[in-house]
């Protein structure tokens, strides 16, 4: 899954939010949970609109972390690895790279 949305946009709210920050902070928002169903299935997963809004990544299991302090600022996204076996049942995942290409 990604995002109809130009990268650019996401990182432009990033930036935003990094500026209004202190530089003394750091922002860590966690994506929302994945919520199960029954014994073998899940409800669709909708991801947390602040999370989305700022990284534009729709995975469940992922954290973003701003860090307006560096000389750059910095974004960290922490996301799920390629697994193809639970590709199999869960659905595509962007793994590192793909979260580096796409988001």
């Amino acid at each position: 899954m990604y995002s109809l949305l130009p990268k650019q946009q996401f990182s432009q709210r990033r930036n935003a939010l990094m500026q209004w920050m202190g530089a003394d902070s750091i922002a860590i928002l966690p994506a929302a949970p994945q919520y199960i169903r029954n014994r073998d299935a899940d409800y669709r997963y909708r991801q947390d609109s602040d999370f989305y809004y700022l990284s534009g990544f729709a995975e469940p299991e992922a954290v973003l972390c701003l860090i307006p302090n560096r000389p750059l600022g910095e974004v960290v996204l922490f996301c799920r690895e390629r697994d193809k076996e639970r590709e199999l049942w869960d659905g595509y995942r962007a793994g590192l790279e793909g979260a580096i290409e796409l988001y």
